[in-house]
């Protein structure tokens, strides 16, 4: 019993990789995809993704991005989102945005994009956030994803 103790808190301190928490009756494609892109897209290697497929979020909202500490993040998935391809979707989007919060380029607490104080009267579609959101979301599905993209993103310069 004590070397398998000693084995559990020697593994647990040495060996450092990122980690998706979901839960068991989620579906286990989605999971797979945000394995894959987080592996691929994040360079930090000892995050953790916690994923909520089922979040009771306003209509309009088809997922949130949290960060609850510089390793540690969320991401909620409206229960309203029935289409697989816009769940795909969603998902890479809010990841976009946790790659970003992983490279200090989006942060939450202060809210600031680029260092710089968001300006939250933006319409959503020219924040630079969300745009960025969406570059990172359309880089992982011409990856990950064999089937078109669902929605149409137009890049404004």
């Amino acid at each position: 019993m004590r070397i398998l103790i000693f084995f559990l808190l020697l593994q647990s301190n040495l060996v450092w990789s990122q980690s998706i928490v979901a839960p068991m009756t989620m579906d286990y494609k989605e999971i797979i995809l945000v394995n894959k892109a987080a592996k691929s897209f994040i360079n930090d290697s000892s995050i953790t993704i916690i994923l909520k497929h089922d979040s009771p979020l306003h209509p309009y909202i088809e997922g949130v991005a949290y960060q609850i500490n510089p390793k540690l993040y969320t991401i909620d998935i409206n229960f309203n989102v029935k289409d697989n391809k816009i769940r795909k979707w969603t998902l890479l989007h809010e990841l976009g945005h946790i790659i970003d919060m992983s490279l200090g380029r989006l942060s939450q607490t202060p809210p600031r994009w680029m260092g710089k104080k968001m300006n939250r009267d933006l319409p959503w579609d020219i924040r630079p956030w969300e745009i960025s959101a969406d570059e990172w979301a359309v880089e992982m599905w011409e990856a990950l994803v064999d089937e078109p993209i669902p929605y149409i993103i137009l890049k404004i310069k």
